[in-house]
């Protein structure tokens, strides 16, 4: 096995975060985990004095000196800060962390005893949403509480996640302790991306995950703000081009289940993907107005293109019909394509 100079690697991008980065820095040093923890904060050069905050906790702080601050050569996103916590990491196993969000007393200390005592690839911990005065929020997302299970062979993991078109486990990727030598086996590395860099890393990680541990224990805190790049309630435009990074996005999440035709789960990890994509087509049509300049239909239906040929859909076990009508919207004229999809989503109440 390897030498490894730390335990626990905590990593963390620091960009534009200087309301929230103080909490987020002291709950990962105030740990309950005895052994050593490096904190790697990755300053991707913001507009504020967010990195300001981790230096002044560096050296004030008792386990300060466990904060190490890395420098990106100029501002490259999230995708690429988490890529150099995971090139820097001297830790045994890697937690991922958002600077805006924090983590419970014991987080570590419950992960790492699970890794240690199922020699885990990756263990899961629960996720608690919260306001920013730290009180609990319901999203209506039940999948962020876990039950206690220990997924010990191949397939486990990915079977969980795919058990239902509905989500079953979360696609974010902090709260999450990885082992290094298992993301250096698999060559894992987030791919570019202006957002969801996070989905895309879980889409290649967990069908490769063979010993899984999830914990019903709350471990981090979610903090819900009303400003996320998501959220289109509150702006007057949208930009094309962020409709069309999420469609890219989309597609790739969507198109993953092409290599995944040998497995027990391949049915229902294709029509989680289709569905994915007609969800976030129905948010873009729902705000067309304010996207500028406007979203084609074209551009949406060659987005619903189904990854399957309709012969290979109509060979399916399971989810036959759905597939089937999400196929139609991909290969009709576009303006009835868009049609069927306005028709499809006011049903389901999503327009």
């Amino acid at each position: 096995m390897k030498d490894y100079q730390y335990k626990v690697t905590v990593g963390m991008p620091v960009y534009g975060v200087e309301p929230y980065i103080r909490k987020c820095m002291l709950s990962v040093l105030d740990q309950t985990f005895s052994d050593d923890i490096e904190i790697i904060a990755v300053d991707d050069l913001g507009p504020d004095r967010s990195v300001d905050i981790v230096k002044e906790l560096q050296s004030t702080h008792p386990r300060g000196g466990s904060i190490r601050i890395v420098t990106q050569p100029r501002n490259m996103g999230c995708w690429a800060a988490r890529n150099r916590i995971l090139e820097e990491a001297r830790g045994e196993y890697i937690l991922l962390i958002d600077s805006d969000d924090y983590l419970s007393a014991d987080c570590v200390e419950k992960l790492y005893e699970q890794a240690t005592a199922h020699q885990a690839e990756a263990v899961y911990g629960s996720v608690l949403p919260v306001d920013l005065d730290g009180q609990p929020v319901d999203i209506g997302q039940d999948f962020l509480n876990q039950p206690l299970m220990v997924l010990d062979e191949p397939d486990g993991l990915a079977r969980f996640a795919n058990k239902s078109v509905h989500p079953t486990l979360r696609d974010f990727i902090w709260n999450i302790l990885i082992r290094r030598d298992f993301i250096e086996r698999h060559h894992l590395r987030f791919k570019q991306a202006r957002f969801n860099d996070d989905m895309i890393f879980s889409c290649d990680m967990t069908p490769l995950v063979e010993r899984a541990v999830l914990i019903p224990d709350h471990t981090y805190y979610y903090v819900i703000r009303d400003n996320s790049l998501s959220n289109y309630q509150h702006r007057k435009t949208i930009k094309l081009d962020e409709i069309q990074e999420f469609i890219r996005i989309y597609s790739y999440l969507k198109n993953k289940c092409l290599e995944l035709r040998d497995k027990p789960y391949f049915e229902t990890r294709c029509t989680k993907g289709i569905i994915l994509m007609f969800f976030m087509l129905c948010g873009a049509l729902k705000n067309s107005c304010r996207i500028t300049p406007p979203l084609e239909n074209r551009m949406i239906r060659d987005a619903m293109k189904h990854p399957l040929t309709l012969k290979d859909i109509l060979c399916f076990r399971r989810h036959k019909l759905i597939n089937a009508g999400l196929y139609l919207t991909g290969v009709l004229p576009s303006p009835l394509a868009v049609l069927l999809i306005r028709l499809i989503g006011k049903k389901k109440h999503l327009l």
